[in-house]
């Protein structure tokens, strides 16, 4: 990689913040191949722009289709940028993305593919699998409830070296087993970010008699000819992963606390391990999916088309409004303390709450640590990847990134109705 020298640009840095610097945006920008149309663009990025000045972030992706058509696919900023140190190469549409949270998404679709299979069913319970998880009253958890983050198991109990384990790539499911659940199945939503899905993994490979990044492959990603978009990702291609950095304000305690609790490190310990290669070759369902910018935009296309893609379907149209029918009331969410509705795998939009913006009902996607979100929007007829590389967890400059999803809302009129 070849070093760029830091030109800061706009304002200074603010000393109490963390920021990455900055270049002129002409020089960092890259633009992937869009087709023509009369979408606004140009409107759209520029706040984007807007957001990489902040110094919020090392690199930023935004890759749109509208109405089928990929109308915007470009990046800004660097592969690696860390707080203080010199970035390296420029950022493009074919470089990887983490997507952290964000890989609920694919894990949930490709649980929903083996239900439409009938390999596994919604209302299994967990035990019919894996009979030892049944300890201290976990015997009524079923597949949905893990799904909608309501089986009341939201924290990953005590690992004594979790470091190792997240390098390692595996969790021990023996202490997972052994957890108390804190609420009856389907009484409280609160969101699951580790556990609950290392036990998805574990029923899909008993059943399939594969690994989980082998099932994948073979029923979703190999029909619709998407290449890269995998769990972690092989040592050849790391090098092409876009690297992160804790930016913005010092993570406030309590914030951490509820960081710790959840997944057993503090925030910026988490955000430190997730540039190291284990990481990145490791196979974690809820947080180390890796893809293009334009593979992530692909997937979140195919689920607004209902199980199409190109033509070619590889899931049944009931199968995926399922996904975003079957949902949670909303609820303040026990893990973040925010009015949060699940589907199926998915987070859902509102039009007064909402992550993917206001007025964004029937809006269904997810967001991953701390600041990117992939999603689709049915009566707009958008997809969308929005990838960032920093982390703040709190600064003003996050207002910025909001104001990039609710740009798309207000500038895209809806052409169908809301679910």
């Amino acid at each position: 990689m070849h070093a760029m020298k830091p030109h800061h640009i706009g304002r200074k840095r603010l000393g109490f913040q963390r920021l990455v610097s900055r270049h002129p945006t002409h020089q960092v920008e890259r633009v992937g191949p869009e087709e023509p149309s009369d979408f606004p663009a140009e409107a759209i990025w520029l706040h984007v722009r807007k957001l990489y000045r902040t110094g919020l972030h090392p690199a930023i992706a935004l890759n749109i289709r509208h109405r089928g058509k990929l109308v915007l696919n470009r990046t800004i900023g660097h592969l690696s940028n860390p707080v203080g140190g010199v970035a390296t190469d420029v950022v493009t549409p074919d470089s990887l993305f983490s997507l952290f949270s964000a890989s609920k998404i694919v894990t949930a679709t490709l649980v929903m593919a083996l239900v439409e299979d009938g390999a596994i069913s919604l209302n299994d319970r967990v035990v019919d699998y894996l009979p030892e998880f049944g300890r201290h009253g976990k015997d009524g958890i079923r597949i949905r409830h893990l799904l909608q983050h309501t089986a009341g198991i939201p924290n990953l109990p005590p690992i004594a070296d979790i470091e190792a384990t997240f390098q390692a790539g595996t969790v021990d499911l023996g202490p997972i087993f052994d957890l108390k659940p804190l609420s009856k199945p389907g009484e409280r939503t609160a969101y699951h970010s580790i556990a609950g899905w290392q036990v998805l993994q574990a029923i899909v490979e008993l059943v399939m008699k594969r690994p989980l990044p082998e099932v994948l492959r073979a029923r979703l990603l190999d029909p619709l000819g998407i290449q890269n978009l995998t769990y972690g990702t092989d040592p050849e291609r790391a090098a092409r992963v876009a690297r992160h950095a804790t930016t913005g304000l010092k993570t406030p305690r309590f914030m951490s606390s509820i960081f710790t609790t959840n997944i057993g490190l503090d925030f910026d310990k988490a955000v430190e391990l997730t540039n190291r290669d284990g990481f990145h070759t490791a196979v974690l369902p809820s947080a180390n999916i890796v893809a293009t910018p334009d593979e992530v935009g692909r997937f979140m296309e195919m689920l607004r088309m209902e199980g199409e893609l190109d033509g070619v379907r590889v899931l049944k149209p009931e199968t995926v409004r399922r996904m975003v029918t079957d949902v949670t009331p909303v609820r303040i969410d026990g893990t973040y303390r925010l009015p949060m509705r699940y589907g199926l795998g998915v987070m859902m939009g509102g039009d007064y709450f909402s992550l993917f913006g206001l007025g964004t009902k029937g809006v269904f996607g997810h967001l991953g640590l701390s600041n990117l979100v992939a999603y689709a929007d049915p009566s707009r007829e958008l997809s969308v990847a929005y990838l960032t590389t920093g982390k703040p967890m709190f600064a003003p400059g996050m207002v910025q990134w909001y104001r990039v999803m609710q740009r798309i809302a207000n500038l895209v009129p809806r052409t169908a109705s809301r679910s």
